[in-house]
C-alpha cells in the first residue's frame, strides 16, 4: 500500500477529487489498491495511475511554482502575476551584450530556452564600440505606461524599481535577474511573447490574475 514521502504531505487521493499531472486535470474516478483509475478533463480519457508517481509528480509541480512566487504575501503575488499579465503584450526586453560576453550569454541563453538565440532578433544587441565602458551582461525590460491603471499598480517582485525611459510614454526595469526569470517562462527578447506558454508557466491559483493583467490597457 502508499506510504509517505520523507518530509512531503502525503496526497489523499479521493474518488471525486480533483487533481493534475503534466497531462492535465483528472478526476479520480475509482481506487485499485496501489493505483486509481482517472479521467482526464481536456479530453474524456481515461487512464490507470500509481499513487506514488502521481504523488511525486504533483509535489515537484508545487515546488516548481514556488520557484516563480515571489512573495509569502497573498495579494502582493495577486499584483506580481497581474502585472505579469500586463507586460505579457505590453513589453520590449533587451540585452547589451560585450563582444566577450557573447559565448557565455548564449550558452546560458540556450539553458533557459533550450535553443539559442537568434542573433538577428531585435533585443540581442552585441556593442562593439571600445569606448563603451560595459564589462558585463546587461538586460532590461522596457514597458508601455498603462493608461487604465496607476504604475503603482504594477510589481515587479522585492527590491525590483521601475525606473523613467528617454520615451515618456514607457518605463524601464534594469535587472538581469528579472529578465532571466521572465525568459525562462515564456517571455522573448524583444516584444513577441508566448502568452500560451507563459500562462502555463503560472501556478494554477494565479492563472485567473494573470489573465485579468493581460487585459490592461
Amino acid at each position: 500500500m502508499r506510504e509517505n514521502v520523507k518530509n512531503k504531505k502525503y496526497i489523499n487521493f479521493e474518488v471525486g477529487g480533483r487533481y493534475r499531472n503534466r497531462l492535465g486535470w483528472y478526476e479520480v474516478l475509482r481506487h485499485l489498491n496501489d493505483e486509481m483509475l482517472v479521467r482526464y478533463e481536456s479530453d474524456g480519457r481515461e487512464q490507470i495511475l500509481d499513487f506514488e508517481s502521481q504523488h511525486r509528480i504533483i509535489s515537484n509541480i508545487e515546488t516548481e511554482e514556488e520557484t516563480i512566487t515571489p512573495y509569502g504575501d497573498h495579494e502582493r503575488n495577486i499584483t506580481y502575476f497581474r502585472t505579469l499579465g500586463y507586460i505579457s503584450n505590453n513589453s520590449f526586453i533587451e540585452a547589451i551584450i560585450p563582444p566577450n560576453s557573447k559565448d557565455g550569454f548564449d550558452n546560458t541563453y540556450c539553458k533557459v530556452k533550450e535553443r539559442y538565440p537568434n542573433t538577428e532578433q531585435i533585443g540581442y544587441y552585441v556593442h562593439h564600440d571600445e569606448n563603451v565602458d560595459k564589462w558585463g551582461v546587461e538586460m532590461r525590460l522596457t514597458f508601455k505606461v498603462p493608461s487604465s491603471i496607476s504604475l503603482d499598480d504594477l510589481d515587479f517582485g522585492p527590491g525590483i524599481d521601475i525606473v523613467r525611459s528617454p520615451n515618456k510614454d514607457e518605463r524601464r526595469v534594469n535587472c538581469n535577474a528579472l529578465c532571466w526569470n521572465l525568459l525562462g517562462i515564456g517571455f522573448d527578447l524583444g516584444s513577441e511573447h508566448n502568452l500560451g506558454i507563459i500562462k502555463d508557466s503560472i501556478p494554477e491559483k494565479y492563472k485567473e490574475d494573470y489573465d485579468s493583467g493581460t487585459s490592461i490597457f
